[in-house]
């Protein structure tokens, strides 16, 4: 058999060739043979045990699956319809590759990532930048490796480094962010040694301030700024005496309106702190004061250290920060690996080889430990290569085998006779429906944040090339805006807390009123922004003193399209998309809105109501058989049998009955669960 291993070794010379910064594709047949040494690996060990393998599943099933698991979404009925009637023998090998290599991949990966790591778009001005930079290195195929770098290596202002939006999601808690850290790249929880050694694992507390040691010297400021306003201050007082010609009070005198005026210009770049990190010499972190432990006292200065294996040789790190993200991103470091394959293996079949994928201890069971090695080996083959790895995964037999329909609980091992049951993903159920409703929208951008992130980072970098002559004009007619609009802005304050207040009692009707005064409240703040800024000649829109880049969602777009979090009560969020508060915090618990948004919301009215897209492509179907066709076409991704022929020939004659029959089959459990 022609394994991975074997294959390997003799096509390292055309790998190393073959792969640039962002890895080639791997020839097919590398591909294929990698999948059918992973199936070899577990159906060997399971025969074994006794466990025999899961059928191969029929086209219509495994067409719907490859759609949902690589792209995250049903196909069209276009799609289904050219797959079903494909008599080509390699059809499936040809869609895996087909939908690996198209937009809709790069779409549902993006989910994949933001869940990860907690992407919040609304957050700061950071969010936007952060969220499109990711969404275009996703694009770009970016090794895991360098992405991963990136963000922990990063420092600067997020126009011209959007990767400093990691660390300016947790600003100011340094501590959490190692947490966290550790956690999604490492599998490692050292949470509980912030404030004591670990109870059950054999982590310090004084390892736990080693690791974050390499934070210390990050400081939530700009530079620039800092630089720019000290300029400006130092033009306004020239032809004035020196420091050194002034007596004490009048020196003392100075200084006070130096900070003043330091205070008013600062004003024009208040929120450059909120987004931007840079290095402060100097800096450390300390044990705390109640540290109670043997090997350090309270206050002691902590030397960063990591917390197992040695940092890697040769490395020109312009930062601690960035020495710790050498290190974890390392191929030395077994742990990075490990964690990344099972957090693909996840992603495509529903379960990880270890469970949970983000706590691997000493007691942790792999399932097939020589899979995960196999899988480690096609990542650093490929150059950490996210699309190849999991291109591997989908060219298995495993992936088109029936699924398990048994639960797994506690973290237990799963044998993989078959990938695991599982109902679709709020984002997936969200893009299917918009599949229904608008067709394949997969390479549709939100060209609204992209043109709001350019014109932010374009005024940012006007800011920071400014003359001081044009910083004191900017800061005046700044000051006049921020004067005429101040009574309105603090109401805006005052309704958002209100909304929120409001939105947590769960109060529909005052949410709708509140946010209904917030919109005119804000068109009358961008109305007296406009007249000053028509009348000053201001050659900026003073993007950079909002406190968020926010930009209104096309509800016509996929879900990786919009602002990020979901906001809490939309149709995403009744279905667990993540809060982004926590890692990986989406679920797919039923609930009592979802049965109400599937019975009578807006995509499912749109989608099976009088002006829908079924409706109108019913009136052109005159025979019952084409109107159940074209439903189970639409909605199930396969025809029906002559079974759901015979039984349902009546409820087609009638339009009312065929709607409320496309209302059941989007709300029942073959709809919702990838099979």
């Amino acid at each position: 058999m022609f394994t991975f291993k074997s294959l390997q070794i003799s096509s390292l010379a055309f790998l190393a060739s073959s792969l640039s910064l962002f890895a080639e594709k791997l020839p097919l047949q590398m591909a294929t043979n990698s999948g059918a040494e992973i199936d070899y690996i577990i159906e060997s060990a399971n025969k074994e045990k006794g466990i025999n393998p899961n059928p191969i599943i029929d086209d219509a099933t495994f067409l719907r699956r490859a759609y949902l698991s690589i792209i995250g979404r049903i196909p069209t009925m276009e799609e289904t319809k050219s797959f079903l009637q494909n008599t080509d023998s390699q059809k499936r090998t040809k869609l895996i590759d087909q939908l690996v290599y198209s937009p809709g991949f790069s779409s549902h990966l993006f989910n994949f990532y933001a869940n990860m790591l907690r992407v919040q778009s609304t957050k700061d001005q950071f969010g936007l930048g952060w969220q499109l930079w990711l969404r275009d290195s996703v694009e770009q195929n970016k090794p895991y490796d360098k992405l991963v770098y990136e963000m922990l290596s990063a420092s600067g202002h997020c126009s011209e480094n959007p990767a400093v939006g990691y660390y300016l999601r947790d600003r100011g808690m340094l501590l959490d962010n190692v947490s966290n850290t550790a956690k999604v790249f490492l599998g490692t929880q050292i949470g509980c040694a912030q404030c004591h050694d670990h109870p059950f694992e054999d982590w310090t507390q004084k390892q736990y301030y080693q690791l974050a040691a390499f934070g210390a010297e990050i400081d939530y400021r700009s530079q620039t700024v800092r630089d720019k306003i000290r300029e400006t201050v130092a033009y306004k007082r020239q032809g004035q005496p020196g420091m050194h010609q002034l007596n004490k009070k009048d020196r003392r005198e100075r200084q006070r309106l130096n900070k003043e005026e330091a205070r008013d210009i600062n004003s024009l770049f208040r929120n450059f702190n909120n987004n931007a990190i840079s290095k402060s010499d100097g800096k450390s972190l300390k044990l705390p004061d109640d540290y109670k432990y043997n090997d350090g006292k309270p206050g002691d200065v902590v030397t960063p250290n990591v917390l197992f294996g040695s940092m890697p040789k040769n490395v020109e790190a312009p930062s601690p920060h960035a020495e710790m993200g050498a290190w974890i991103t390392s191929r030395s470091n077994p742990m990075f690996s490990k964690v990344y394959a099972n957090r693909l293996w996840k992603h495509a079949l529903g379960y990880g080889l270890v469970e949970p994928i983000d706590n691997w201890t000493d007691r942790s069971n792999i399932a097939h430990p020589d899979v995960l090695d196999t899988l480690v080996q096609i990542l650093h083959a490929t150059d950490f290569d996210t699309r190849e790895t999991l291109r591997v995964i989908f060219h298995t037999k495993l992936f088109q085998r029936a699924m398990c329909d048994f639960e797994i609980r506690d973290g237990r091992v799963h044998d993989f006779r078959g990938p695991l049951l599982r109902r679709m993903s709020a984002e997936q159920i969200y893009d299917s429906l918009l599949t229904l409703e608008k067709g394949n929208v997969d390479g549709q951008e939100n060209l609204q944040q992209r043109n709001k992130w350019a014109s932010y980072t374009a005024e940012v970098n006007k800011l920071l090339t400014a003359t001081p002559q044009e910083i004191i004009k900017l800061d005046n007619q700044a000051d006049r805006v921020e004067d005429a609009t101040r009574d309105l802005v603090n109401k805006s304050r005052t309704l958002r807390s209100e909304i929120e207040k409001a939105r947590k009692e769960g109060n529909k009707a005052a949410v709708t009123r509140g946010e209904r005064e917030l919109k005119r409240n804000y068109q009358k703040i961008n109305e007296i922004r406009q007249k000053i800024q028509e009348e000053q000649k201001m050659e900026m829109s003073m993007m950079t003193m909002r406190n968020n880049l926010r930009v209104k969602d096309n509800k016509f777009l996929r879900a990786s399209e919009m602002a990020t979090p979901f906001r809490p009560g939309s149709f995403a969020r009744d279905f667990g998309a993540s809060d982004r508060v926590t890692t990986d915090a989406q679920h797919t618990h039923a609930s009592i809105p979802q049965a109400l948004v599937m019975l009578n919301g807006r995509q499912i009215e749109a989608i099976t109501g009088e002006r829908g897209s079924l409706a109108k492509q019913m009136k052109s179907a005159r025979l019952e058989a084409d109107r159940l066709n074209l439903l189970y076409l639409s909605i199930y991704n396969c025809y029906p049998t002559r079974e759901e022929q015979t039984k349902l020939k009546y409820v087609a004659r009638s339009r009312q009955d065929i709607k409320i029959l496309a209302k059941a089959m989007l709300n029942s459990k073959r709809f919702l669960f990838i099979q």
